[in-house]
């Protein structure tokens, strides 16, 4: 029920809701430790040793939200967060259905299915923390979630000073702002591409859209704001800092508009029109000449870009090589001695158009960037749509340039950041339900109205 809905039931006379009660505090907190202990998996020394795996703790929550109903017996609740079930699965849907036909049609792009199992199977698991999160936590969600991970930062922090001293890993953190980005020792083992990129989006979500009514809720906005940016620092990727703040003027810009949901869905509509420039430019290496001119160091993207030229068509025609088809590519380039390293591709835009095909990545793009924000404005509100499409923005810029896309915490952060938000409309409604009048506003308003009448006759 939107916040239009709501109140017009309220004047048609419906019944509220009953106050939900509070989630258990057993449940909160093992939701709370199973996301510290998955978080903790993108530790290298874990991450190295179980790759991947860690990160399945997570479907912890199932458990959790299962103690919460016994407790509670919600059912309606539980419910409504499962309806958001079907709106995040579509993309999901999308990578199945074009990469199988794909893989029907050509069998020679089958050998990526075990890898976009495994991939799909990850989507699949954020998902479910997702939703179940949202129902244990409701609009605390985001704030749960962003003190787990500063809890696990800190944890990966204090885990590798030993190796370095304390001397040393000062010198690199200061090394590697001073230089921007040359991460050496210690910075080189914080290099938690994931939650770093996490942090960007907490940082767009405390300084534009937090709660700020209460003084609970500002100073839960001035920590959010503060070590978003300490971690960001710390965990520094060169394009985090200057998307934050194109975002932040953006948003600041469409909050001066009357009425900003169409310019929201003109940007959306932009934005997939542009990654088919950004791919011809890619493909023509234009943008490659253009960025070095401007003296960026590539750090090999330059090379990572050209290699797939041969291997798809730059056409509305290109079918596409399948989920992960990229990755065997890059194995075979590896093994051909072509790339020191099985290196990603680092542009998560092409990658997604030579796997997906230009149908397929066509259907990727209008599903985030028209149909998801439309979806949120009109399944909630607008704030909830700019606020999805805030994070989406900044997430752009990695794709551009990075693998995000697919990152386990970055898509739950692109999910659960705006799901949570929109759970503050039935909130605040249920604040604005009618109460009765006590006798004294009572007696007041029938000597206004009675005043009123006199006047009227008196004239």
């Amino acid at each position: 029920m939107t916040q239009s809905e709501f109140r017009q039931s309220v004047a048609e006379g419906g019944k509220p809701q009953e106050q939900r009660k509070p989630c258990p505090t057993i449940a909160a907190f093992l939701a709370i430790a199973c996301t510290v202990l998955a978080g903790l998996g993108d530790w290298k020394v874990l991450n190295n040793a179980y790759g991947g795996l860690p990160k399945a703790v997570v479907l912890g929550t199932i458990v959790c939200a299962f103690i919460c109903l016994l407790v509670v017996a919600d059912f309606a609740n539980i419910k409504k967060a499962v309806r958001y079930f079907p709106i995040f699965l579509i993309p999901i849907a999308v990578y199945v259905l074009v990469s199988m036909y794909i893989w029907i049609t050509d069998l020679s792009n089958a050998t990526s299915i075990t890898r976009a199992g495994e991939k799909v199977l990850y989507q699949l698991i954020a998902i479910v923390y997702t939703v179940f999160m949202c129902y244990l936590l409701e609009d605390r969600a985001v704030n749960y979630l962003f003190f787990s991970m500063c809890a696990v930062n800190t944890a990966i922090i204090l885990l590798e000073l030993p190796n370095y001293g304390l001397r040393e890993s000062i010198a690199s953190v200061i090394r590697c702002l001073v230089t921007f980005g040359e991460a050496e020792g210690f910075m080189r083992a914080l290099e938690i591409h994931d939650i770093t990129f996490l942090f960007g989006q907490f940082f767009i979500f405390y300084a534009m859209f937090a709660p700020k009514s209460s003084a609970s809720e500002k100073r839960t906005r001035c920590w959010g704001i503060a070590l978003s940016l300490f971690f960001i620092l710390l965990g520094l990727k060169r394009a985090i800092l200057p998307a934050v703040l194109l975002v932040c003027v953006y948003v600041k810009l469409l909050r001066a508009i009357k009425n900003p949901r169409k310019l929201i869905i003109a940007t959306g509509i932009v934005l997939v029109l542009f990654f088919y420039l950004y791919l011809y430019l890619t493909r023509s290496g234009i943008l490659i000449s253009f960025l070095e001119s401007l003296g960026i160091n590539m750090m090999g993207r330059d090379l990572l870009w050209s290699l797939p030229n041969d291997y798809y068509e730059f056409s509305p025609f290109w079918k596409g090589l399948g989920f992960e088809g990229v990755t065997d590519l890059v194995n075979r380039w590896y093994q051909e001695g072509l790339i020191s390293r099985a290196y990603p591709l680092h542009n998560d835009i092409l990658k997604i158009f030579i796997e997906l095909g230009a149908m397929g990545f066509t259907l990727w793009a209008g599903i985030h960037y028209v149909l998801y924000p439309s979806y949120w404005m009109r399944r909630h509100d607008t704030e909830t749509g700019l606020l999805y499409l805030a994070v989406l923005c900044y997430m752009t810029v990695t794709y551009l340039t990075d693998n995000t896309a697919f990152y386990f915490w970055s898509s739950i952060g692109l999910r659960l950041i705006p799901m949570s938000f929109s759970y503050r409309i039935i909130k605040d409604a249920k604040q604005e339900w009618w109460k009765a009048p006590t006798p004294e506003e009572a007696a007041d308003e029938i000597w206004r109205i009675e005043t009123e009448e006199r006047c009227e006759h008196a004239e």
